[in-house]
């Protein structure tokens, strides 16, 4: 058994899926991650999928909007050159439709099956985010219990290691976490960058809670977008391939890019930014 001690460096909450999200000074982890995380996401009305940044020709404005959570509990949005709108407002769906300039509904529930179109990221890297590229359905939610519009599992982990060793590659300060959406950033000293790829199977404690690492996270092309003041940074994508790409036979044949791991908690608790970290391998 090998222990790994850190510390929890930040905390990242996204109430609606592939909009930008907020940073918290602490948070409740429960079955489904941290609360509120992903809890409501937009569906294309055409298709019938999850509108997702990770096929940018058709949704990269999404990362223009940012979702909050009031201090009563209420998600409010912000659009650009607007004030915040309320989730419950009436005609939020048309509002996002005419912003996106696409059909979509608000959805709080996650049903049976639901999938987004994920693309290939070295081929938007290669003909740009306008373009058409090809496009994997992807099942969302495969290690994630009922309740919230994860890609995959409900707690995304990211080491501030690996986000430096990206960051000094491609020489970009816009390189931040934010870009790559974790839940969680932890500061482990003594851990190398991309040490998260030998974690799985793992346990992170953080305050009170215990989480089950599942796998690496594998990356899209959401890193090397604009989003919010954040310019486009292809470097962010470039870097990861280029660095750690691993083999995650659960995904299918082939060679990832991966950044971070992919978690669920196995004893739910609160944590704070500054509490203690254990990684137990």
């Amino acid at each position: 058994m090998t222990m790994i001690s850190g510390r929890l460096d930040a905390i990242w909450r996204y109430p609606v899926k592939s909009l930008l999200g907020e940073r918290l000074g602490g948070a409740e982890l429960g079955p489904t991650g941290v609360e509120g995380d992903r809890s409501y996401a937009l569906i294309d009305v055409e298709t019938g999928k999850v509108a997702s940044a990770k096929r940018p020709q058709l949704w990269r404005r999404l990362l223009e909007i940012s979702a909050e959570t009031a201090p009563d509990g209420e998600v409010r949005v912000r659009f650009p050159a607007r004030n915040p709108e309320p989730l419950s407002a009436a005609g939020i769906d048309q509002l996002f439709s005419t912003f996106l300039g696409r059909k979509v509904w608000l959805s709080a529930l996650r049903r049976s099956g639901e999938s987004l179109d994920r693309s290939v990221p070295e081929e938007v890297l290669a003909v740009g985010e306008g373009a058409a590229v090809e496009m994997t359905d992807l099942p969302i939610a495969q290690a994630a219990p009922d309740g919230g519009f994860f890609d995959y599992a409900p707690i995304h982990v990211l080491t501030r290691a690996s986000l430096d060793r990206i960051r000094a590659a491609c020489g970009d300060d816009a390189v931040v976490a934010e870009r790559y959406r974790p839940n969680l950033v932890i500061d482990c000293p003594d851990a190398p960058p991309f040490a998260e790829n030998g974690w799985t199977g793992g346990e992170i404690r953080i305050g009170g809670a215990t989480l089950k690492v599942i796998c690496p996270t594998p990356r899209c092309s959401v890193p090397m977008l604009a989003q919010g003041a954040l310019g486009k940074a292809p470097g962010a994508l470039t870097a990861v391939l280029e660095l750690n790409r691993i083999e995650l036979p659960d995904f299918g044949p082939g060679l990832y890019p991966c950044l971070g791991a992919f978690a669920a908690p196995a004893a739910a608790g609160e944590v704070r930014v500054g509490d203690p970290v254990s990684v137990v391998i």
